[in-house]
């Protein structure tokens, strides 16, 4: 009968282990990754009313970012005291990309939270980006 509840005690202790390990791993391939960037321009669009904000960011990669990279570094910013304008944008860049010209990565939020991104794959012409 010990025999027997030692063995049952080491399966269920193993199936602990296990569920532990699996969720782990699930969980650290969800892992936010944010971006490291630089921002190189604050510059406050408000309207009479409307309370506006525009950050322009390079982010440091050396191959183009994923999609959802970019909007948890863009999420990350608005999050970062931001969140009280009632239209916060941030233009993305990448390395080398002229920051006066078309974004990259945009970034559209209002109070409740991000509204709109988008990418625009025209901003990588005549760049070291463009395909």
């Amino acid at each position: 009968m010990k025999k027997k509840t030692n063995i049952i005690a080491l399966v269920i202790g193993l199936f602990i282990i296990v569920i532990i390990v699996v969720g782990l791993l699930v969980t650290s391939g969800e892992k936010e990754q944010i971006l490291r960037f630089t921002i190189v321009e604050k510059e406050d669009t408000s309207l009479p009313g409307t309370p506006r904000m525009v950050f322009r960011i390079v982010v440091e990669t050396e191959e183009i970012p994923t999609d959802k990279s970019l909007r948890n570094t863009a999420e990350t910013i608005w999050k970062d005291g931001n969140k009280n304008w009632k239209r916060f944008t941030v233009f993305i860049y990448l390395p080398e990309m002229n920051t006066g010209g078309i974004a990259y990565g945009v970034a559209d939020f209002t109070p409740a939270g991000l509204k709109e991104f988008k990418i625009q794959e025209v901003a990588l012409y005549g760049t070291k980006w463009q395909s």
